[in-house]
């Protein structure tokens, strides 16, 4: 081969290279948004009915919706970070997840009690910016004061295990 000709497939190689490493990868279906997600443009959703386990034994009393950020909050193992919107009022009755839970109040005032049971007078007023971390089997309330929007991340999965007032599971009443 000719230099010239060695020089022009080097060329069209490079070529090549260059025009691959541009290509946007293939979006995963079913998964969360892998850049940047910028304020209101969150993909809002009703909880999934897989998430939710038991009956609550408070009436939740407004909205609650959720948009996932980052990973698969159903996946176990895998990490993720979502957000749930709530209503002013909204109750979250007293449940416990199967992993640490870590909560970051974005917008509003996030209400939160620990224990089985529902105690108007026990919860304390997280504000914006505030930040919770609740181990895997801490029960636990909460509720919505204002519109709010929360940010919650951790490992998979995320699953919401109502309690009655009655359960004795391994995290009771700290207050």
């Amino acid at each position: 081969m000719t230099k010239q000709r060695l020089g022009v497939l080097g060329a069209c190689v490079l070529l090549a290279v260059a025009g691959w490493a541009q290509t946007p990868p293939a979006k995963k279906s079913g998964g969360a948004a892998s850049g940047p997600v910028m304020p209101g443009s969150e993909q809002w959703m009703d909880i999934p009915a897989a998430a939710l386990a038991g009956t609550p034994s408070v009436e939740m009393g407004g909205t609650l919706k959720i948009a996932v950020l980052q990973g698969d909050p159903m996946t176990a193992g895998g990490s993720y970070t979502l957000r749930l919107s709530c209503t002013d009022g909204t109750k979250i009755a007293p449940h416990w997840h199967p992993t640490t839970e870590n909560v970051t109040v974005m917008k509003g005032t996030f209400l939160l009690g620990m224990g089985a049971k529902w105690n108007d007078a026990a919860m304390k007023e997280i504000p914006v910016g505030g930040f919770v971390s609740a181990p895997p089997q801490m029960r636990h309330y909460a509720q919505c004061k204002g519109d709010g929007v929360l940010q919650v991340n951790g490992i998979a999965p995320f699953l919401v295990n109502f309690v009655g007032p009655d359960d004795q599971g391994s995290a009771k009443n700290t207050n």
